[in-house]
């Protein structure tokens, strides 16, 4: 048997029913960039204007930032 933890965001977001509103934006940019990371896709969706963004993959954190509209700078790491 496996136990399901939940940090605090996670807790209020299950109290205010909005749990499902990061991962259905998250799917929509993949569907527009023509994507499927989903961790890349709420990275660009949860990174703010300036924000630097160090990653492995730039291509692809570029393409999903653009899609969004989000002004962060991707870092190749």
């Amino acid at each position: 048997m496996s136990a399901l933890i939940l940090d605090a965001g996670a807790l209020i977001a299950i109290d205010r029913g909005d749990r499902q509103v990061l991962a259905q934006r998250a799917g929509e940019l993949l569907g527009r960039a023509r994507l499927r990371d989903a961790i890349d896709a709420s990275v660009a969706l949860l990174a703010g204007p300036g924000d630097r963004v160090l990653t492995s993959d730039p291509g692809d954190l570029r393409r999903l930032c653009d899609a969004v509209g989000n002004r962060a700078v991707v870092v190749d790491c």
